[in-house]
């Protein structure tokens, strides 16, 4: 389970970003969000919304066990590879993704 506490979930941002020697504004900029947002984030005022979240973690070199979630012993990769891939993607992207499949499932199904 994900440690849903904002001052922790800020915290473990604040000192990534310290242990890259990034200031808010250029990690901001990197991820194009807000410095203020992030600046929120890191003082526990706000959860970070979901691609914002995938976006520090990914550029910070962070992963969902910093913030105490627990890889399950069976875990498939490249599920979680695609699920992050989607969650990244842009409106357009997802439907592009969703044809791909679908052409694929008929043809595993015929």
């Amino acid at each position: 389970m994900i440690y849903d506490d904002k001052k922790f979930i800020g915290e473990v941002i604040k000192k990534a970003r310290q242990k890259a020697k990034l200031s808010q504004a250029e990690l901001s900029e990197k991820i194009d969000m807000t410095d203020k947002n992030l600046g929120n984030i890191e003082n526990g005022k706000q959860f970070p919304q979901v691609n914002n979240f995938l976006r520090l973690i990914e550029f910070l070199g962070l992963s969902l066990e910093d913030f105490g979630v627990r890889k399950k012993e069976d875990k498939d990769e490249s599920k979680e590879a695609l699920l992050k891939l989607i969650l990244l993607s842009t409106t357009k992207e997802c439907q592009g993704y969703l044809e791909i499949l679908n052409v694929i499932n008929n043809v595993i199904k015929n």
